[in-house]
């Protein structure tokens, strides 16, 4: 049956992009490039290690669709390549239609530079060129869509991208495209809720069909996931691998959501345990700070303290927050300041919170979060304002707990019981710190269960000068913790 509807556009459109592209490179050299390729990661042996405690996500690169419109244009696909892999995505999808998605083949490769994670070239595959090219591209998997395909054209397509080392994730929307899937030997059968005719999406679709599939037939749901209970839902019905894209996209932290759908089936949704977030504090410069946050921190604290050996200028602090992405908390950490001299620093270096280190009242707490701040108020387990005070401080987004040993506010390298401040933050948001090092954060992050972990002596080369190889052993520590699988 011939494609309808939005299938018919798109299918017109994407004759003349394939004769285009043809003008610029033939068929035999995309051919002599796809079969000179490296073997990448197996996307295939992705699919299979997802399972009832564990879902795979394969998460995608889009910028825009035809039902929604544009959805995040300025998206860029390397960096979000690495939130990805940070995140424990199975895969990377990248849509590479450019009329209605908005997207490339250069949206690959600048993916392929930054990930060893499988790649999936999502487009509307009607020609062998587009294998080839995908291939040459560095793709390890590419669509098919069995309604804009004849049997033989599908058949004759997976055999080919199978031999140039890739696999096909072969594309149904209801049981009766199956036979087709099942004559051309597929092994990956992606199940869209949404009909491409139509454009309209019916969540229960995947889970009708997934039964009529066989056990040697991996299932993978797409379209129509804006959640964990979404994912929960599927898996409910034997489903364990998902492909998800404008719900990842449009998320306020990246890797948290897509680790949200991953952790789906652990313990139950309700009891599912979250990857603490990561704190750097006591940057001093604009590349460590861009770097740490390359390699997984979710925020950056700068000192504006002038006792601290970490103590910045306000040209300091400002150049460090611009040079870093928009999605990092940027945090002013402030002792015993006053309401006006903090504001100042918050719009002189556009920052995204405070941490207040000293004697500072509930009052002062409620008035900085009244300017939309985000506001973590430190308490101490070893001196006042002590932990037990946490009560007073309901308006702070979170309590900091450390021991507070020392000559100064902070930490002081000092390792202290971090479980006592589990039992007294009162209901609180939790950020653990003091003596955290890449040796021990796991033992931390089990005895407190936080909400995010501060780290700063523990991962530097000299005060104020962040050891990178440090940092990252930290970051990989805490991502692969108990409570951040």
């Amino acid at each position: 049956m011939a494609p309808k509807g939005f299938l018919k556009t798109v299918i017109a459109e994407k004759k003349k992009d394939i004769a285009r592209a043809m003008g610029h490179c033939s068929l035999n050299r995309q051919r002599r490039d796809a079969e000179a390729r490296k073997p990448g990661a197996s996307f295939l042996s992705a699919m299979e290690k997802s399972g009832p405690g564990r879902a795979g996500i394969i998460a995608e690169i889009k910028k825009a669709s035809p039902s929604k419109g544009d959805i995040r244009l300025d998206l860029d696909p390397a960096r979000y390549a690495k939130k990805y892999t940070r995140a424990g995505a199975c895969a990377i999808s990248i849509l590479t239609e450019e009329h209605f998605f908005k997207g490339s083949l250069h949206d690959l490769t600048a993916v392929r530079r930054v990930t060893d994670l499988p790649i999936l070239r999502k487009d509307f595959t009607i020609s062998e060129y587009q294998i080839y090219e995908a291939g040459a591209a560095g793709a390890d998997a590419v669509l098919l869509i069995v309604s804009i395909l004849s049997r033989q054209q599908l058949q004759e397509y997976v055999a080919l991208t199978r031999e140039i080392g890739m696999e096909p994730l072969v594309e149904i929307h209801s049981e009766w495209e199956l036979e087709n899937a099942l004559y051309a030997n597929a092994k990956i059968i992606g199940i869209n809720n949404r009909n491409l005719e139509t454009l309209k999406t019916d969540t229960t679709v995947a889970a009708r069909v997934v039964p009529f599939l066989t056990k040697d037939q991996i299932p993978v749901s797409a379209s129509g996931v804006s959640g964990p209970d979404d994912i929960q839902k599927g898996m409910d019905a034997g489903l364990f691998n998902f492909l998800v894209g404008e719900s990842i996209v449009r998320a306020n932290d990246t890797e948290k959501f897509i680790h949200d759908l991953i952790s789906t089936g652990n313990t139950g949704t309700s009891q599912r345990l979250e990857t603490p977030r990561i704190k750097v504090c006591g940057l001093t410069r604009p590349h460590e700070a861009v770097a740490c946050a390359d390699l997984g921190a979710h925020a950056v604290g700068l000192v504006f303290y002038p006792k601290s050996p970490r103590h910045v200028t306000t040209a300091q602090a400002a150049e460090i927050c611009r040079a870093l992405p928009g999605d990092i908390i940027t945090t002013g950490v402030f002792v015993d300041a006053t309401f006006e001299f903090i504001m100042a620093k918050v719009k002189a270096c556009n920052l995204k919170a405070v941490q207040l280190h000293g004697n500072e009242s509930p009052e002062t707490v409620l008035q900085l979060k009244s300017q939309g701040l985000t506001v973590f108020k430190a308490l101490f387990a070893g001196k006042e304002p002590h932990i037990d005070k946490a009560n007073q401080y309901k308006a702070a987004s979170a309590i900091l707990v450390e021991y507070g040993k020392g000559p100064l506010p902070g930490g002081n390298a000092e390792t202290w019981d971090w479980g006592t401040a589990k039992q007294s933050g009162n209901g609180h948001k939790l950020i653990i710190a003091g003596g955290i090092t890449p040796e021990n954060v796991t033992g931390v992050i089990s005895a407190t269960s936080p909400w995010a972990v501060d780290v700063s002596s523990g991962v530097e080369s000299a005060p104020g000068c962040k050891d990178l190889d440090r940092v990252k052993g930290l970051i990989q520590a805490v991502k692969t913790s108990p409570s951040g699988r």
